[in-house]
């Protein structure tokens, strides 16, 4: 797995297709959902939403991420949210560093639409946490393995 080097490029790609403001709402259904409302205004966090036309060539219908100094309440309110979350994945690729999660990759379960979901997650090295919702159809899968997993 090629998170570490292909993780920024997909985020400074996807930020700078996030002109329009769209918000895109993560499922409900998700806890990871409660990350992003309870931090996503915070001072010093970063939050992208986007979804509709500015993703469509990257098959995606909706993106939304957020970006926080490290801090140990909200990472540990993210790793809970994780854990809850990935009992939903059937696919999980995990690092894990001192008993915590410090990167992840996790694709739901389709729902009835057949729409792909992921979750990602990363520690990064200048003490930031980054958590991503994606979520497209069928073709978007090609499009994560091909950044996410190592052939």
């Amino acid at each position: 797995m090629k998170i570490e080097k292909t993780f920024p490029r997909l985020l400074i790609l996807l930020l700078l297709l996030t002109t329009s403001g769209i918000a895109a709402h993560a499922q409900e259904n998700l806890r990871i959902n409660t990350i992003f409302e309870k931090y996503g205004k915070q001072k010093g966090a970063t939050m992208v939403v986007s979804s509709g036309k500015e993703l469509y060539n990257y098959k995606l219908d909706k993106y939304r991420s957020i970006t926080v100094q490290y801090d140990k309440a909200i990472l540990n309110d993210i790793q809970q949210c994780l854990e809850v979350d990935k009992k939903q994945a059937r696919q999980i690729k995990e690092v894990i560093s001192n008993g915590i999660i410090s990167s992840g990759y996790y694709q739901l379960s389709e729902e009835k639409n057949h729409t792909n979901r992921y979750i990602l997650f990363k520690i990064g090295n200048d003490g930031t946490a980054t958590l991503i919702y994606m979520e497209g159809g069928q073709e978007s899968e090609e499009l994560i393995n091909r950044l996410f997993i190592k052939k």
